[in-house]
C-alpha cells in the first residue's frame, strides 16, 4: 500500500494552506482558483489506486531489469569526449603490474591534483554541452546561446566531501585472476570476450573502503575452501558468481552473496546458506563483523526480487544510512549514491537550481527509495514519487515513516501511465516541479512524451550520471520542435537553462550532471 493515503494524497495536490506565505515568496501567490474540489481529488485517487494494484500484479509476470530504464539504439555518438578505459589487452597481464593496470582502469586519475581532476572534468562538461546545444540546434529547439555559444548556463563542478574511500557500494566478480586460480575476487580487466581478461584484487584502489577489501578477501578464503566451482560462464556448471559489500556512514556492513543455481535442489541452497553463515558468524569471517547477510539464487544477468527472491541468510533485514539529516533504510537491491557526502550535495543542488518553495509539487519520477523526495518535502508543498520497481516504492514509503514525513506519497507504476491520471489534478497548482534520476539507459521515449504533454510540468531537473549516453537522447526529444515523437503532438519544449556538475567520484573520469530545464513556448 503506498504511503499516499487519500486524504495525504489529496493535500498534497491542492493548492490549500499557502496564504499568508505566499506573500512573502518570489513567486506570484496562488490565485483563488486553485481551490479545488475534494471529490474529484477523491476519485482521482481512486483511480491511481487501481492503477498501482494493477500494475504490481503485472509486474510478477513481468521482467524489469532495471528502474525506469530502457535501451534504445543511440542514435548520437559523443566521440573523443571521454576516454575509453577497458579496451582489448594486447599483452598478458602479470602480478607485478596487475595493480596498476587495475588502477589506470578504475582511478585513472588518482596521479592527479584533485583541482586538476575538477579541471578535466569541466571540460569534459564543456564538450557535452556544446554536443547538446548543437543538436538541439539540428531539431530546432528555441534555446538562446550564451556568451560562450552553450544553450545553457553551465557552472565548475562541485567538488566532493570526501576524496578517499568514499565509496559506499562495491560488487565484486569471481573470475581467473594472474595467478590462474579461477576463484579470484575483484575486477575484471579486459572485456569479456578477451582471452587475456583477469580479475584483479581491488588491495590498492583509493576510492574503497577497507572494510569492503577485507571482506572481499574473506569471501574469496571462503569460496577457495569451497567444493562448488565458480561460475565463470553461466552453462559451466558453477555457482559461485559474485559479491556485493554496501556499508553507511556509521560502519553499518551488508554483504550479498550472488549464485547461479544451475541444478541445484532446495536443499542444497540452504546448505550453502548455512555455510556462508557459520563463515561469517561464528568462523574465520566473523572478523569481518557483518551486520546483514543476503543470498541470492539467479539464473539470469541480473534479476529483480520478484525474479529471485533476496535470502536472509543472517542479521538485520535492513542497514540505515544517514543523508541530509534524514534515515533511510537500505535494503540489498535499493538505489543510493555511492558517495554518501558527495550525495547531500547532489540533493542541496538539485534543490537550488530548481529554486523550490512553500508552493512547490515534486512530481519524483524514478524515485528509487525516495531520497529526492524526502529530502526535498520540508521545503515544498508535497511530493509525489513514481516508480516501476515495487520494491523501491516500499523501501520509499519506509523511509518517510521512519523520518515523519507526511506530505510525500509514493505510487508503483510506469510513470507514461501514472503521470496522465494527474496532469487534471496539477493544472490547479502553481508551481509543479518533475525531477528525474534515471539509470544509465535514461528514461523510456513515453516518459518523455508523456513529460512534455503533461502542461502542469514547468520545470524539469534531470540528474544523470552519463550525459553523454542515452540520456543526451531524452535531452533532445524533451527540447524538440521538430514533430518526430507523435506528429500531433503540439506539446511546448524543455530547453536547457542551467547546468552544474557534481563530482561524486573521485579520481574517475565520471561526473553527475544536474540539469535544469524549462518550458517555453515554441
Amino acid at each position: 500500500m503506498m504511503i499516499g493515503s487519500r486524504c495525504r494524497l489529496s493535500s498534497i495536490l491542492s493548492c490549500r494552506g499557502i496564504r499568508s506565505q505566499a506573500g512573502r515568496l518570489r513567486r506570484d501567490s496562488a490565485s483563488p482558483n486553485e481551490q479545488t474540489n475534494s471529490e474529484q481529488f477523491e476519485l482521482m485517487v481512486d483511480e491511481l489506486h487501481k492503477l498501482e494494484e494493477e500494475t504490481i500484479q503485472k509486474q510478477q509476470h513481468t521482467e524489469i531489469s532495471k528502474k525506469c530504464a530502457h535501451k534504445p539504439k543511440s542514435k548520437d555518438h559523443i566521440k573523443n569526449i571521454m576516454p575509453v578505459r577497458n579496451g582489448p589487452l594486447l599483452k598478458p597481464i602479470t602480478p607485478e603490474d596487475q595493480y596498476e593496470h587495475l588502477s589506470q582502469l578504475v582511478t585513472p586519475l588518482c596521479q592527479k591534483a584533485y583541482l586538476k581532476q575538477l579541471k578535466i572534468k569541466e571540460q569534459q562538461m564543456c564538450k557535452i554541452v556544446k554536443f547538446l546545444t548543437k543538436r538541439l540546434g539540428d531539431y530546432k529547439a528555441p534555446i538562446v546561446r550564451t556568451t560562450r555559444g552553450l544553450a545553457c548556463q553551465l557552472e565548475s563542478p562541485r567538488p566532493s566531501p570526501e576524496l578517499i574511500a568514499y565509496r559506499n557500494k562495491d560488487e565484486f566478480g569471481i573470475q581467473v585472476g594472474v595467478d590462474g586460480n579461477p576463484k579470484t575476487v575483484g575486477f575484471f580487466v579486459g572485456r569479456p570476450t578477451d582471452p587475456l581478461m583477469v580479475c584483479i584484487p581491488p588491495t590498492y584502489l583509493i576510492n574503497i573502503r577497507e572494510s569492503h577489501k577485507h571482506i572481499a578477501r574473506s569471501f574469496q578464503n571462503f569460496i577457495r575452501q569451497s567444493t562448488h566451482r565458480a561460475c565463470l560462464k553461466f552453462d559451466d556448471g558453477g555457482i559461485w558468481r559474485s559479491i556485493m559489500v554496501r556499508s553507511t556512514e556509521s560502519a553499518e556492513k551488508m554483504v550479498t552473496v550472488y549464485i547461479h543455481p544451475q541444478q541445484l535442489p532446495e536443499e542444497g541452497i540452504q546448505e550453502i546458506m548455512e555455510e556462508l553463515r557459520k563463515y561469517f558468524f561464528e568462523g574465520e569471517g566473523s572478523e569481518c563483523e557483518l551486520d546483514s547477510l543476503y543470498l541470492q539464487a539467479c539464473k539470469h544477468t541480473r534479476c529483480t526480487r520478484e525474479q529471485a527472491p533476496y535470502r536472509l541468510i543472517a542479521g538485520k533485514e535492513h542497514i540505515t544510512e544517514t543523508c541530509c539529516d534524514l534515515k533511510f533504510q537500505i535494503s540489498p537491491d535499493s538505489f543510493f549514491q555511492i558517495n554518501t557526502q558527495g550525495a547531500e550535495v547532489l540533493y542541496r543542488t538539485v534543490q537550488e537550481v530548481a529554486e523550490v518553495s512553500p508552493i512547490t509539487t515534486v512530481l519524483d519520477v524514478c524515485c528509487g527509495t525516495g531520497t529526492i523526495s524526502l529530502v526535498m518535502a520540508p521545503r515544498v508543498r508535497g511530493t509525489i514519487g513514481i516508480d516501476e520497481i515495487t520494491g523501491a516504492v516500499e523501501d520509499a514509503t519506509k523511509n518517510a515513516q521512519t523520518n515523519n514525513i507526511t506530505n510525500s506519497s509514493f505510487i508503483a507504476g510506469k510513470a507514461e501511465k501514472i503521470l496522465p491520471r494527474l496532469s487534471h489534478s496539477l493544472r490547479h497548482c502553481s508551481d509543479v516541479l518533475a525531477v528525474v534520476n534515471p539509470a544509465r539507459s535514461g528514461l523510456h521515449p513515453d516518459v518523455i512524451q508523456t513529460i512534455r504533454q503533461c502542461d502542469a510540468i514547468n520545470k524539469l531537473v534531470y540528474v544523470t550520471c552519463k550525459p553523454q549516453g542515452f540520456a543526451m537522447e531524452n535531452f533532445i526529444k524533451l527540447g524538440t520542435t521538430v514533430r518526430t515523437m507523435n506528429k500531433r503532438d503540439r506539446s511546448a519544449p524543455f530547453i536547457p537553462k542551467y547546468a552544474v556538475p557534481v563530482d561524486l567520484f573521485p579520481h574517475t573520469d565520471h561526473t553527475e550532471l544536474v540539469l535544469l530545464f524549462e518550458r517555453v513556448d515554441a
